[in-house]
């Protein structure tokens, strides 16, 4: 009884995510068949994940959200959320032709899928880069202090073993999830993420940090930035880390990412 409950419970959040997301259009359009069988498919790989139909709408809207990055982007982008990832993966092994006719039809271009290690700027560049343009899209100020949705994601969904990013001294910083999506340890500065580094990387504009200077008291050196032609995507496997405020960087591997067609 009480698990019917929660079941019509999580059906119509779900039902609610739907209808409130800015992505409601393309959330609409996902194929009916899609939940059913990441619910019975995403466990044999993402071990320990919910398979109730409220964290799959808000794990499918995360997957949309990325594929926004990407669309906006002529850079890497990095997907920051192994909830995301966990769908993207059922819908390559149900329907990787439906899944492309979708992307094309919703975001312009195909996003395939690939491995971290096949990509060629880095995992570090690629999650700077989508932050840069996750935040941009929820008209967030691009040098922070703020924390888009997508990046928050798995925490907020307490992930097995997700990345748990979280603002922590207005910086961007990580946490890694335990088997049951609980924070552990202790927050780690992601030093790729920081306005300097974005500003180095040529991901913001001098103006734009000069803004975040003069908010935060910040000094406001500018220096210039690179830049990079091509549009891809990546994803941030259980291997990820934060960086500490010691000036590390991320250092990822077990992730897997898409390019361009």
């Amino acid at each position: 009884m009480l698990s019917t409950v929660v079941n019509h419970l999580n059906t119509y959040r779900a039902a609610r995510v739907t209808h409130q997301s800015p992505y409601r259009a393309e959330m609409a359009d996902l194929p009916a068949t899609l939940y059913p069988f990441w619910k019975r498919t995403a466990q044999h790989e993402f071990k320990g994940i919910p398979q109730d139909a409220f964290f799959f709408a808000r794990a499918a809207e995360g997957l949309m959200a990325f594929f926004d990055c990407v669309r906006h982007s002529s850079m890497t982008c990095g997907l920051p959320s192994m909830a995301a990832d966990s769908v993207w993966h059922a819908w390559m092994r149900l329907s990787p032709t439906g899944l492309n006719a979708f992307c094309r039809k919703h975001f312009g271009r195909v996003i395939p899928h690939v491995e971290a290690l096949d990509m060629g700027d880095g995992m570090a560049r690629a999650l700077a880069a989508c932050l840069v343009h996750a935040r941009r899209i929820e008209r967030m100020p691009v040098a922070g202090p703020n924390l888009p949705r997508l990046f928050a994601l798995d925490r907020v969904l307490a992930m097995p073993a997700g990345r748990g990013y979280l603002l922590f001294n207005g910086e961007v910083a990580s946490l890694a999830l335990d088997a049951r999506g609980r924070a552990i340890g202790v927050p780690a500065y992601v030093h790729s993420l920081s306005p300097a580094l974005l500003l180095a990387a040529g991901l913001i504009s001098d103006d734009e940090y000069r803004r975040h200077a003069r908010k935060t008291g910040t000094p406001a050196e500018t220096g210039g930035g690179r830049g990079s032609s091509d549009s891809q995507a990546i994803c941030v496997g259980d291997a990820c880390e934060g960086a500490s405020d010691a000036g590390g960087d991320s250092g990822c591997g077990g992730g897997c990412g898409g390019g361009g067609d």
